[in-house]
């Protein structure tokens, strides 16, 4: 019995590093840079709400805050690593905490409410962290992601919804 769980503890552990990974790397490899806020544009949340949903809120807020702050780090982009750790976190244990399991729409209110997490929380720390300048920037480019985001994994969880059972 001990061995089971053993296993289970390393399969859950190995599935969570590779979803930190995929979150790195969908963060850095759909990157489009946003002049004028010293950001950029991508779709690395749509690893975290998915992953969020189906794995539970601990695993949600660890790839959430790992995943894209290594993406940060390894683009350059420093000044956001503590800003994106604690928003993504955020809202990967959000999403994780208000899905109730009883369907669609809780997953898309989960979403959602994971969206508006991205929207505040960089509009809050880029307003004192940078100036209100930036934070007013990326305040359109920053929708824009959550509201892609939203959709994509709404998709991506319908589909794995269905082949996991």
């Amino acid at each position: 019995m001990q061995h089971v769980q053993t296993r289970s503890t390393t399969s859950a552990l190995v599935l969570t590093a590779v979803l930190i990974a995929l979150a790195t790397l969908l963060t850095m490899y759909t990157k489009i840079p946003v002049p004028g806020i010293r950001g950029y544009f991508n779709i690395g949340d749509v690893v975290i709400m998915t992953s969020a949903l189906l794995l539970g809120r601990k695993k949600g807020a660890y790839i959430g805050a790992i995943g894209p702050a290594l993406a940060d780090l390894f683009l350059g982009y420093a000044v956001f690593v503590p800003i994106t750790f604690v928003v993504k976190g955020i809202e990967g244990y959000l999403v994780g905490t208000l899905y109730n399991k009883d369907g669609y729409g809780s997953a898309l209110l989960a979403t959602i409410a994971g969206g508006v997490i991205i929207v505040a929380g960089y509009f809050i720390a880029e307003y004192f962290v940078m100036d209100p300048g930036v934070a007013f920037g990326g305040l359109l480019t920053n929708t824009i992601q959550a509201v892609m985001s939203v959709i994509i994994s709404m998709i991506l969880y319908t589909i794995l919804r269905k082949r996991l059972g």
